[in-house]
């Protein structure tokens, strides 16, 4: 028998040495699931892991942007909804609204309209996890002075009500004829002339339609443009009709017809059949200028102010809000620039570009998405302008013509809000309800990629807790046997053998 040697019992410590390695490494991989601690020890898998860890990474980077941006639009989209339940609330109120004031000289659509101004100014205000949404690139500014500000202004700038009455004086003029003059040149003639030209204000002569027997109507000419109605010895017949077609400041066109007939006194659009070409005209003038005096107090102020509105609300990309140069208001004949110095900005944004296109981010390898809005987007500005309009307006029950000037208002407001052949509220909403149907497809798609790469990566790096049970076990076996081996070993001696 081989005598035990210290060169032996080395080995047989080594051997018990690296089995104890073997059986904590063993250990380890059970407590952890993991193959190794360091991407070395996983051999020739190592590259691929660290590839696909990289992905991983990535991945969970455009995960996390696109719960961000998904947040931020769904704020957007809820905002805007309810953006959109004002403006169709408020068109059906405009096409369904009598002249009933109250206490205020406003009517209670215009009660209304102005809690409407107030809460559309703290929506378009929305701030999300500190980033202004409404505000296009500019995410630290707030996009939308104060109603207050916006309506009234301050000492050193004018605000809406300002502008529309500033507007008012010049669409109307001194004489509140709408900046057309009329003259008879002779007994048997009446002239009919805008005051000046070019002139940005009042009403402007466009078109003439007339079945008056012995009547010359031309179609109006010149510069100022102007037409010269001539009777004749052949009077008009009752019941025939002059008429003028004019355009308005909000570029609408309406029309101030007159009807001859016999009854004296005559009625509301009419004019008196005289005993002579002379007394016919002279009725004929009085009539229109009544008419006239009154469409302006009525329709052409209503215009009016809806232009003024549109002067002080559409600006951007290097514009700013138009004023009437005056003052004199009344005689004026262009616009001028308002200044961040002299007149509100209700919109303090960016306003360059495509909106949507204001905001992006990156949500995929190659792979963007827009998602801005801004306030200034024309429907939203639309449905803004035109709570303020009915906001910053008041009426009087002792003027007789409040009724007709609110009714012309309505109908001009109404129509606003219908959209009509251009975007609308409801398209922005539609714009960004696709872009977060995007965001979810996207994110799908990365987590059915995140858990096939994650996927991947436990195959590389980890352990089935079974198998490894099963090795520790025969390595404990291992482990002990080589333990009673050892220690018989060192039993073994020469005297053994010679006693």
């Amino acid at each position: 028998m081989q005598i035990s040697s210290l060169s032996q019992a080395l080995r047989f410590k080594d051997d018990i040495s690296r089995l104890q390695t073997q059986f904590e490494d063993l250990r380890r991989q059970l407590v952890t699931l993991k193959k190794s601690d360091t991407f070395s020890g996983l051999g020739s898998d190592r590259t691929l892991v660290l590839s696909l860890r990289s992905q991983v990474t990535e991945t969970d980077g455009f995960i996390s942007t696109i719960e961000r941006v998904k947040l931020r639009t769904k704020a957007s989209v809820d905002a805007l909804t309810r953006v959109e339940e004002i403006a169709n609330t408020s068109k059906t109120a405009s096409l369904t609204s009598t002249f009933e004031l109250l206490s205020t000289g406003q009517t209670q659509l215009q009660a209304n309209s102005a809690a409407n101004l107030d809460e559309l100014v703290s929506l378009l205000n929305l701030e999300l996890d500190d980033r202004y949404l409404f505000a296009g690139k500019d995410t630290d500014t707030r996009p939308v002075a104060l109603p207050g500000e916006i309506l009234d202004g301050d000492v050193t700038h004018a605000g809406l009500k300002q502008l529309i009455d500033e507007r008012r004086q010049a669409d109307l003029g001194a004489d509140n004829r709408g900046r057309l003059a009329l003259s008879q040149p002779n007994p048997e003639e009446v002239r009919i002339a805008e005051s000046a030209s070019p002139n940005a204000f009042g009403l402007k002569l466009s078109a003439t339609t007339s079945n008056l027997t012995g009547t010359t109507v031309p179609q109006p000419t010149g510069t100022p443009a102007g037409l010269t109605i001539a009777f004749s010895a052949t009077l008009p017949n009752e019941g025939e009709t002059i008429s003028i077609e004019v355009d308005l400041p909000d570029g609408t066109t309406e029309t101030i017809t007159l009807q001859a007939t016999n009854t004296n006194p005559p009625e509301e659009g009419q004019f008196l059949i005289g005993a002579d070409e002379d007394a016919t005209a002279a009725n004929f003038n009085a009539a229109f200028d009544t008419a006239l005096q009154d469409f302006s107090q009525t329709t052409l102020r209503a215009a009016s102010a809806k232009e003024a509105a549109d002067n002080f609300f559409d600006y951007g990309n290097g514009t700013a809000p138009q004023r009437v140069d005056g003052p004199p208001f009344d005689t004026a004949t262009d616009l001028i620039d308002g200044t961040p110095a002299n007149t509100v900005y209700w919109y303090k944004g960016d306003g360059a570009g495509i909106a949507r296109d204001s905001i992006t981010a990156r949500i995929g390898e190659g792979q963007s998405i827009s998602y801005g809005a801004r306030a200034d987007e024309s429907p939203i500005r639309d449905t803004l302008k035109s709570q303020a309009i009915y906001a910053a307006l008041q009426f009087s029950d002792s003027d007789p013509n409040a009724p007709d000037a609110y009714a012309a208002l309505t109908k001009r407001l109404g129509q606003e809000l219908t959209f009509e052949g251009k975007a609308s509220v409801a398209d922005v909403v539609t714009e960004l309800g696709l872009t977060q149907h995007r965001l979810e497809q996207t994110q799908t798609r990365h987590e059915t990629n995140l858990s096939l790469s994650l996927g991947l990566v436990e195959d590389r790096e980890g352990v089935d807790p079974y198998e490894i049970s099963a090795k520790i076990g025969k390595l404990q076996v291992q482990i002990q046997a080589s333990y009673q081996v050892t220690a018989r070993a060192n039993e073994l001696s020469l005297l053994n053998f010679i006693r």
